[in-house]
């Protein structure tokens, strides 16, 4: 047999043996996806496993309980942490994520992935209508409520109040995910081919419903939820201010060094 049809059929057996396992992958999902879904997903945890040597915690029973409208709230570490996140999660998360991020080139993936891009100006408002509505369909967002990554390592940021008005008006439940052990690096692209010892925990999810708070409350409760699971120190960027469009029903966060952030 010429060397050409061994590799034909080493190729064959390859893409025949990815298939079976992404679709043996899919089915740990909710809802369970096909086999490209699950190709996909299976390259996001082996990717986390294998360069980040991700340690994955879950609270007991915590997968069991994630059915309905849910809000995934990270501190932000990395680039990588969405990848980190969605690696483990059993149902299939849309990040909202920095129009400024986008690359055009990686439309596919974006659009597979379901990101959520909220422009950080007023214009992002239409982003965080998509957010409710996916919401309001029973689907689940993940948001950074710091806004960016923090600067340095080992040190949160303030929570942006508008996390807190996205709970309260939408009456969806948080599942808190914390993140360390990422690669410390200049950029958030630098972290995807850097190597690190990453953990991810997933903790119970919160009910403020339950709890009968305002939305502010909710920023700072969430804040200083996350400064006892991380041990860290919550630094400053600045005073804040809180720009309200009634007519969109939106909350725009605006830092005083002119940036913003969407929350």
């Amino acid at each position: 047999m010429s060397p050409l049809w061994l590799i034909l059929i080493a190729a064959i057996c390859i893409v025949g043996g990815l298939m079976i396992a992404g679709g043996q992958h899919g089915r740990t999902k909710k809802p369970q996806v096909g086999v490209f879904d699950g190709f996909m997903f299976l390259v996001g945890y082996l990717y986390s496993k294998i360069m980040h040597r991700a340690e994955f915690q879950v609270e007991d029973g915590v997968f069991e309980d994630i059915d309905g409208p849910m809000i995934v709230v990270c501190n932000h570490t990395c680039g990588i942490d969405p990848f980190l996140v969605s690696a483990i999660m059993p149902r299939r998360i849309s990040w909202l994520m920095a129009e400024d991020m986008r690359l055009p080139w990686l439309g596919w993936f974006w659009n597979w992935a379901g990101i959520i891009f909220v422009a950080r100006n007023r214009h992002g408002k239409s982003g965080i209508r998509k957010a409710r509505a996916h919401l309001t369909n029973n689907g689940m967002i993940g948001i950074f409520p710091e806004g960016k990554i923090e600067r340095p390592a080992g040190r949160l940021l303030p929570f942006a109040p508008g996390v807190g008005v996205l709970v309260k008006r939408t009456g969806a439940r948080v599942l808190p995910v914390v993140i360390d052990g990422t690669p410390d690096v200049p950029t958030a692209w630098d972290s995807i081919w850097t190597s690190s010892n990453a953990r991810v925990r997933v903790m119970k999810p919160i009910d403020y419903n339950e709890l009968g708070i305002g939305s502010a409350e909710i920023a700072k409760d969430l804040e200083s939820r996350y400064k006892g699971w991380t041990g860290w120190e919550v630094g400053s960027r600045g005073s804040r201010e809180v720009i309200v469009d009634d007519a969109s029903d939106e909350v725009v966060h605006s830092i005083k060094d002119g940036s913003r952030q969407i929350a």
